[in-house]
């Protein structure tokens, strides 16, 4: 999810996270929500600090109750107000807190939902959210910013809009949104892994299906590496680790990912990578299923995706994407950099070409090896997430620990 509105662009001249932490956006609520009337008392006052939350979910305990110019009512900035000072409080030891916070983001589903929009009446309701800037565009829809206006957590909205005249229900592009949107939130109600972005809920009205995510501070991995180049071997080892992991819980569910590349993959300003995106995700009870649908993107697509008329594919197209995100970091550029769509779908067919190594870059022996495991031309020659993970390649030096990109050598 690459593209970003203009508040998030121009941030990037002073930092490789494009996306900024809460605390940050606490602090400037008038530039990521332009929109609103920040200080207008609309937000009825909540009773016990948190919406209402999933299963096991560790949640904030409550925030002590501001006077606001309206008995029960409070304005947005000090909703958010009362949720900055509460995470500063409550993380004065470190970091590690406030990453822990977004990780336990408030759960929705099951909620009652309601849009908090710019100058309409406001009346009572369970949950009210409020829509900020744009951050990104997904497979299917728009992702905003956004804050829960009943407890102060920031959250990211994925949208799209519901066709609503004769034309639009004939478009069947616009009928294929909606029904992948709706898809994807049935699919991933049951999903929660620290590597795989955490989806909270969904709201539809009659103009617009809103899935509500985790907000991730920083970028995504193909973000980060058209501003800063390949990445340092380490950073390399550690993604690529974290990507297996979330993909390891997401074949043992049954999910086949479908569309593993750079810029579905975010990163949190503390390292932490986590897979987004399941727009074209497939959902199997039967590991050994094939399936014949072309569905991918196609740089990163295996070859049993194009030549579907054959034996169809299995779990192990995900392997073969990765083996791609891998040479994405590797050489900072992507796979089949130069090649035309076309030829590239005609050498994944007809000659069963894995990307090519960019002239100049040099892979260790065991670096190689890796590669080669993704790229093995038949799937069943390819190692699962699980058996990948165990790979020599991605072990991480000792004491090494993720620090930004600043200072990579590499820039």
């Amino acid at each position: 999810m690459a593209a970003r509105g203009s508040t998030f662009t121009a941030r990037e001249e002073n930092t490789w996270a494009p996306r900024p932490p809460p605390e940050d956006v606490y602090e400037r609520l008038e530039d990521f929500f332009p929109e609103h009337d920040l200080d207008k008392p609309v937000i009825e006052a909540i009773s016990g600090g948190t919406s209402p939350t999933g299963t096991n979910e560790v949640v904030a305990p409550p925030m002590p109750a501001t006077p606001s110019r309206r008995p029960g009512r409070k304005s947005i900035r000090l909703v958010a107000q009362e949720r900055k000072k509460y995470i500063d409080r409550t993380s004065r030891g470190g970091d590690a807190f406030s990453a822990i916070q977004r990780k336990r983001s408030t759960k929705l589903w099951g909620s009652r939902v309601e849009e908090s929009r710019p100058s309409t009446s406001e009346g009572p309701t369970t949950f009210k959210w409020v829509r900020g800037e744009l951050i990104g565009r997904g497979t299917y829809g728009r992702v905003y910013l956004a804050l829960n206006a009943t407890t102060g957590e920031m959250i990211a909205v994925k949208q799209v809009e519901i066709p609503r005249t004769a034309s639009d229900k004939n478009d069947s592009r616009q009928v294929t949104v909606v029904q992948a949107l709706k898809l994807e939130s049935e699919t991933l109600k049951v999903l929660d892994h620290p590597n795989i972005v955490q989806y909270l809920g969904f709201e539809e009205t009659p103009a617009n299906l809103s899935i509500f995510l985790e907000y991730v501070p920083g970028g995504s991995i193909g973000s980060c590496l058209l501003r800063h180049g390949k990445f340092d071997e380490e950073v390399t080892k550690s993604f690529t680790s974290q990507i297996l992991a979330g993909l390891e819980y997401l074949h043992v569910k049954g999910i086949l990912h479908r569309d593993l590349k750079s810029d579905n993959i975010l990163v949190e300003t503390t390292g932490v990578c986590k897979i987004s995106d399941f727009g074209i995700s497939k959902r199997t009870d039967d590991q050994n299923d094939a399936h014949t649908a072309m569905q991918g993107t196609v740089f990163w697509m295996a070859p049993e995706v194009i030549n579907t008329q054959k034996k169809g594919y299995s779990f192990k197209i995900d392997i073969w994407s990765i083996g791609c995100v891998v040479l994405e970091m590797w050489a900072g550029t992507r796979p089949w950099l130069g090649e035309e769509l076309v030829a590239v779908m005609f050498k994944l067919f007809q000659s069963k070409q894995p990307p090519p190594v960019p002239e100049g870059l040099v892979l260790t022996s065991l670096a190689d090896d890796f590669r080669r495991k993704c790229f093995a031309i038949n799937p069943e020659e390819r190692p699962t997430a699980a058996e990948l993970r165990k790979h020599p390649y991605l072990t991480l030096s000792p004491g090494w620990v993720f620090d930004g990109f600043a200072s990579n050598s590499n820039n």
